[in-house]
C-alpha cells in the first residue's frame, strides 16, 4: 500500500486513504495477481488464532488422554469397590463371629444360672433336712422322759406324799408342752386299725370282741413330728 500524505482535515484524509486502497485492488485484478480480501471493520481475536494455530493431533492425543484418564479412574474405581467388598464381607464375619459368641455366652450365663438355682434349691433342701434331723434326734431323746413321768403319775401313792406328785405333773405338763411347740404328736394307736407305717406290732391275740387287724393294747406310746416318724407305737393287735 502506498504512503500517502494527509493534509487538511481528518474526513478528507480518509477519503483519500480509501480511494487509495480501491485504486490498489483495481490495479491488482487487472495484473492478474491475487490480492487478499479487505474488509471493512472485520476483527480476528486470539483465541481464533490460537485455534488455528493448533496442530491437528492436538485433539486426538486429548481424546486419547481422556481415555485414558478414565480408564485409570475406572481401575481404581474397580480396585476400591473391590477392597470395600473385602472389607465389608471381613466386617460381616465379624459381627456374625460376635453374635455367635454373645449367644454362646448367653447360654452359658443361663446354664450357669440354672445350676446356681438348682445349688440354692439343693442346699436349701439340705439345710432344713440336717436341721429337722438334729431337731429329731433332740425330741426323739426326750421321750423316755416323759415316759417315766407317765409311769410315775400312775403309781398310787399315799395322801401325804400327794404333794410331791403336783411337782411331776407341773414337770410333765412342760415337757409335753416342748413335744408340742415343735410339732411333736402322739401316734394314735388304740382301737386304731393296724398300720405298719406308723405302728410297731409285737403281739397278736385272738379276740372276738375286737375287730380283725385292731389294735387291742398300747406297750409303748409312738409320736412323729410332721411326716417324720420319731417313735412307733408297739402295740397289740387282734386276729
Amino acid at each position: 500500500m502506498a504512503k500517502v500524505k494527509i493534509e487538511g482535515s481528518g474526513k478528507e484524509s480518509e477519503k483519500e486513504i480509501k480511494e487509495e486502497q480501491v485504486e490498489e485492488t483495481v490495479k491488482t485484478e487487472n495484473d492478474g495477481s491475487v490480492a487478499p480480501e479487505i474488509m471493512e471493520d472485520e476483527i480476528v481475536t486470539e483465541d481464533e488464532v490460537k485455534e488455528e494455530e493448533t496442530p491437528e493431533g492436538s485433539s486426538e492425543k486429548d481424546a486419547e488422554t481422556d481415555a485414558q484418564n478414565k480408564k485409570s479412574q475406572s481401575f481404581f474405581n474397580k480396585k476400591r469397590q473391590k477392597e470395600n467388598s473385602k472389607h465389608e464381607k471381613e466386617l460381616e464375619q465379624k459381627v456374625e463371629k460376635l453374635t455367635q459368641d454373645i449367644s454362646d455366652e448367653k447360654t452359658r450365663y443361663l446354664r450357669l444360672l440354672a445350676d446356681f438355682e438348682n445349688y440354692k434349691k439343693r442346699t436349701a433342701k439340705e439345710t432344713e433336712t440336717r436341721y429337722l434331723d438334729s431337731k429329731a434326734d433332740t425330741l426323739k431323746k426326750i421321750l423316755p422322759v416323759v415316759d417315766a413321768y407317765e409311769r410315775a403319775l400312775k403309781t398310787e401313792v399315799p395322801e401325804d406324799a400327794k404333794q410331791y406328785t403336783a411337782g411331776f405333773e407341773m414337770i410333765y405338763d412342760i415337757l409335753k408342752k416342748i413335744l408340742a411347740d415343735n410339732g411333736v404328736e402322739e401316734i394314735k394307736a388304740l382301737g386304731e386299725e393296724f398300720d405298719p407305717g406308723l405302728h410297731n406290732a409285737v403281739m397278736h391275740v385272738d379276740d372276738d370282741q375286737a375287730g380283725q387287724n385292731v389294735i387291742v393294747e398300747v406297750f409303748e406310746k409312738g409320736y412323729r413330728m410332721g411326716d417324720r416318724i420319731l417313735r412307733y407305737s408297739i402295740v397289740k393287735v387282734a386276729n
